[in-house]
């Protein structure tokens, strides 16, 4: 690109990201104005303020950063248009389960913060702490990738340096979060969410004027129906949805939309468009690999830059390159404003409740300075949620089905055979990896790495997964047929349910209700905030 092209690109990019953060600035000033301060309760879950319009951009923004540009082209690379289908799919499902859960948790959990606080009801703070450490990985990853991608972008594609432009996100964002706080972050999520859709039409427009190249068959064999393609089948749902489970943002939206129906009605509409969104993305990365406009530099290509082959013309990459960039630096501003939100609810719910509001705002800044520097070492993208999906599959069964109810699940489901299923999945992935060492001809710590940090294998996630089952059912008949006749006499408490009535008789929650434990909204002053006509 030439160098003007790249100065241009990086000025306005740069002036976009800083005018948004100074708008969130503004509208949080002039909420504060008409509504007072907000309660450390409201800047982190902005309870019972969101309506369906907003909450389904959110859904859409919280989940479609910057890297949705290099991912899903990424994996179709390997996966084919099959595992591209599914990694579609999967990308959306998570949202639309979330959608119909968080209602189901708030009525476990009224006065929840986090998601932690309703594991820490439901099982104790043992197992409260370990699913807070798995939500930070795995939240601290995501926000990796994000900054990965971005700098990626800049860096690769543009061609010029990754820190400026991934400091300059990280400062703002980290800003106008500390100041505004979740409800702000669901505000500008629909202008960012605007201009993300926005890429996707350039994308659309640009390849079916400019995009002639021959398409040879029968289809390559990394495109076509393919192992990898067909694992996905199981790998795509299983990784994405306990990524999804284990991200406080999403869980968030589910804590601020003012009504169960319009809670419900927002994740259908945002896993719609996910779902969309990123098959478009991932199918521009196909075409470019099926026309051999791109090709690999070396067998440890991760395949970042896949999708810009199709912004090129006769190999010189030209100024839609350039609008892109502008448009997906603020894509990733919105993914990690919701990342830093959900991160210092995160900590705050499980580690530090009752924490002042300036001290939350002064961890949102903390927390972010050492992501952006991990950020800058350039690791490919797709291993990055590898190793999030996979660490996370191990617990996402034993934390969801402390959600049924009724005596028997209470007898089996418990805090310790709950902690104990997380536990033996995990070490499970380790003996696999242990085992196929030989097989691979690879040392254990090279095995560890290929099955934590580069194979989307479906024997691995359908081991963690079942393995959880495995492990919880193991402990609860230990627990039953041993612990419960020996000790129920000395410890009656910890063999009494767990689990709270689902509502008390002053809580409303159904329908367009207000949901908040009082009857009336969680904004301060008692009314439901209307943001200023500047949103959308």
């Amino acid at each position: 690109m030439a160098t003007t092209l790249v100065y241009v690109t990086y000025v306005v990019a740069s002036v976009v990201v800083v005018l948004f953060g100074a708008a969130a600035c503004f509208l949080t000033f002039v909420r504060h104005k008409r509504h007072g301060p907000d309660t450390p309760e409201f800047f982190l879950t902005a309870r019972n303020s969101v309506g369906t319009f907003r909450i389904a951009w959110s859904f859409y923004a919280a989940a479609m950063g910057s890297w949705t540009l290099f991912s899903p082209a990424s994996y179709a690379y390997t996966a084919g248009w099959f595992g591209l289908l599914f990694y579609a799919l999967a990308s959306g499902l998570p949202i639309l389960i979330q959608g119909f859960l968080g209602p189901v948790v708030q009525r476990r959990k009224p006065d929840l913060l986090s998601f932690t606080d309703y594991v820490n009801h439901r099982y104790g703070r043992v197992l409260q702490i370990w699913v807070a450490l798995l939500m930070l990985l795995n939240m601290g990853i995501a926000m990796t990738a994000e900054y990965t991608a971005v700098g990626d972008l800049f860096e690769l594609v543009v061609g010029t340096e990754r820190v400026p432009i991934v400091v300059i996100i990280g400062v703002v964002s980290m800003i106008y979060t500390a100041y505004g706080g979740l409800y702000i972050s669901i505000i500008t999520d629909q202008w960012q969410a605007a201009l993300g859709l926005t890429v996707a039409a350039i994308l659309i427009i640009w390849t079916a004027v400019t995009f002639r190249g021959p398409l040879p068959r029968p289809l390559p064999d990394n495109l076509a129906i393919n192992e990898a393609g067909l694992s996905s089948i199981a790998v795509m749902p299983i990784s994405l949805f306990s990524a999804s489970v284990f991200s406080e943002a999403i869980w968030q939206r589910c804590w601020a939309s003012a009504s169960d129906a319009k809670l419900r009605i927002g994740a259908v509409w945002g896993a719609a468009q996910v779902t969309v969104l990123v098959f478009i993305f991932g199918f521009g990365g196909f075409l470019a690999v099926w026309s051999g406009l791109w090709q690999p530099s070396g067998p440890d290509d991760p395949g970042n830059t896949i999708l810009f082959a199709l912004l090129n013309s006769k190999g010189q990459q030209i100024w839609i390159t350039a609008i892109v960039a502008v448009l997906a630096a603020t894509m990733s501003e919105s993914a990690i404003d919701s990342l830093q939100n959900a991160i210092v609810d995160n900590i705050s719910g499980s580690f530090l409740k009752g924490l002042p509001l300036i001290w939350i705002r002064v961890l949102v800044v903390i927390l972010s300075v050492p992501v952006i520097i991990v950020s800058l070492q350039g690791y490919g993208i797709i291993n990055l949620f590898l190793l999030a999906n996979l660490v996370t599959t191990t617990s996402t069964l034993p934390v969801l089905l402390g959600l049924l109810e009724g005596e028997v699940i209470q007898r089996i489901i418990t805090p310790l055979s709950a902690l104990f299923g997380c536990w033996f999945s995990f070490a499970s992935l380790i003996v696999w990896a242990y085992c196929m060492a030989g097989t691979w001809g690879l040392s254990f710590n090279d095995s560890m790495h290929k099955v934590f940090f580069e194979a989307y294998d479906w024997r691995s996630f359908l081991l963690a997964l079942g393995c959880s089952l495995v492990g919880l059912a193991i402990m609860a008949a230990f627990e039953n047929l041993v612990l419960r006749p020996l000790l129920k006499g000395v410890f009656p408490s910890y063999f009494e349910p767990r689990q709270a009535p689902a509502t008390l008789p002053h809580q409303k929650f159904s329908g367009d209700s207000d949901r908040s434990p009082t009857g009336t909204s969680a904004y301060p002053g008692g009314a439901q905030p209307s943001a200023p006509k500047m949103a959308i």
